[in-house]
């Protein structure tokens, strides 16, 4: 299976996941925004989200190499009775609470943040990380940036670098890559990373994104 891009730990396929999933090396993580049920987008899957989120997880626990945590990044106003596909071996642990420093509006909808749901094991406690926290706040919105990836749904990076740092580890999976924004920051926390998308234009434009990124030197 030859990869659509590799490059300093992370790699992108380009297929469905659940041709890819069975044939990959075990991590210690999934980070992913999954096609939700009520997506106002027609993406690929987005007929029966339910059933393609359980066929994924089914996949890895086939091949055992479902991992010990999973976070699933949505938005406030997507419906989380999929969620209900995650198996049991991954007990339910909390809500986490992503917040913009400025919220904006959806019709009638005051649109405050993205919700994340974590499930698993944490990493035993060490020392700056004896307890994980439920909240995050953005300092800046980045929507212009984010939207300029050419995703029509992007999810803010900060947001995700926050979700890796606490329930991540050193190898992350995203079966739903997506634009790449859950590569960019493991990448940027020095994690290896795998990603898979269906769409080509999107393994594309999430290589573009990993190749554009610069080492952080502290300057």
């Amino acid at each position: 299976m030859k990869p659509y891009y590799e490059q300093d730990g992370i790699t992108i396929y380009h297929g469905d996941c659940r041709d890819v999933l069975p044939h990959l090396p075990a991590v210690t993580a999934i980070v992913t925004d999954p096609i939700w049920p009520n997506a106002a987008v027609e993406f690929r899957g987005a007929g029966d989200p339910v059933w393609l989120f359980r066929a994924a997880l089914r996949c890895l626990e086939r091949a055992h190499t479902l991992p010990k945590r999973l976070a699933v990044h949505l938005g406030c106003d997507s419906d989380p009775r999929f969620l209900l596909a995650v198996p049991n071996v991954l007990p339910f642990f909390r809500v986490a609470w992503l917040e913009y420093v400025r919220p904006h509006y959806k019709g009638a909808l005051m649109y405050t943040g993205d919700v994340a749901y974590l499930y698993g094991q944490p990493e035993p406690s060490w020392a700056r990380a004896r307890v994980i926290p439920g909240r995050m706040i953005l300092t800046k919105n980045d929507f212009a940036s984010a939207k300029a990836n050419g995703h029509p749904t992007p999810r803010q990076l900060m947001h995700v670098r926050w979700l890796i740092k606490w329930w991540g580890g050193p190898t992350i999976l995203d079966p739903f890559v997506g634009s790449g924004t859950t590569l960019v920051a493991a990448k940027d926390r020095g994690c290896a990373a795998i990603g898979i998308e269906t769409e080509e234009r999107y393994c594309e434009i999430a290589a573009r994104r990993l190749d554009q990124q610069v080492l952080d030197l502290g300057v």
